[in-house]
């Protein structure tokens, strides 16, 4: 964050000047380190120093500095969202309470979302429909539900893009394929031939903590089960 000392509070009446531009090293790569004298130096974008019409030996007020600084915080809280996002996309209330947690002020939050929205690099609406459409088949509306809204997703659209994307009928094909996947790799671990009555037990109960209603499990359990045991000889039935 910034290097400045909290404890310098300039008055009204001192003239602060812009003395020198440079590239910064080390951790601030690739920020421009611009030097005052009377105010600590500010790491700014080269964007920045466009935008606010910087150039050298510019005079300002305590008020514009404090301005410039202020944008400059922006840009360092901009730069780590752009990290977190290089690991994975994110929604937004995920990427607030992670500068949160690195100490950057709501206003500062703000004005990094804000950047990050104008250039097109976070859109909640987006992110939850390519979510849903990779989990539905695989997943309960519940569960995805659930996850989604743990990351932050707003549940407006999260809701908007289940309407749309999970019916009743892709929320049967889901807990069918779940069942079957649970179904095998338990048969598989087995050494003797499945109890059924005990298996299909377990596998309910599977599909019910994956939040599939107990009507859906069941049929789904029951389908699941006909296909094995069409596909093992009758061991399942």
């Amino acid at each position: 964050m910034m290097t400045h000392s909290t404890n310098w509070t300039p008055s009204d009446e001192e003239a602060i000047v812009l003395v020198r531009r440079s590239e910064a090293t080390g951790k601030w790569r690739p920020f421009l380190c611009v030097e005052f004298e009377g105010a600590p130096s500010l790491y700014l974008t080269p964007e920045d120093w466009v935008d606010c019409g910087l150039k050298m030996g510019m005079r300002m007020s305590p008020g514009q500095y404090a301005e410039i600084a202020s944008r400059a915080r922006v840009s360092q809280a901009f730069r780590e969202a752009l990290r977190l996002l290089e690991v994975r996309p994110r929604f937004e209330g995920e990427l607030r309470r992670a500068l949160a947690r690195k100490g950057w002020e709501p206003e500062i939050v703000d004005g990094a979302l804000a950047r990050l929205r104008d250039k097109g690099l976070v859109d909640d609406e987006t992110l939850v429909r390519d979510r849903v459409e990779a989990w539905t088949g695989a997943r309960s509306r519940r569960e995805m539900r659930a996850k989604l809204r743990a990351r932050g997703a707003p549940a407006a659209l999260v809701e908007q893009s289940l309407a749309a994307c999970v019916d009743d009928e892709r929320e049967k094909e889901a807990a069918l394929r779940v069942a079957e996947k649970y179904l095998r790799r338990t048969a598989g671990r087995q050494t003797d031939v499945p109890q059924a009555d005990a298996v299909e037990r377990r596998a309910l109960a599977h599909l019910v903590r994956k939040g599939f209603s107990p009507g859906v499990a069941r049929q789904a359990v029951r389908r699941a089960v006909e296909r094995l045991a069409a596909d093992s000889g009758g061991e399942w039935a």
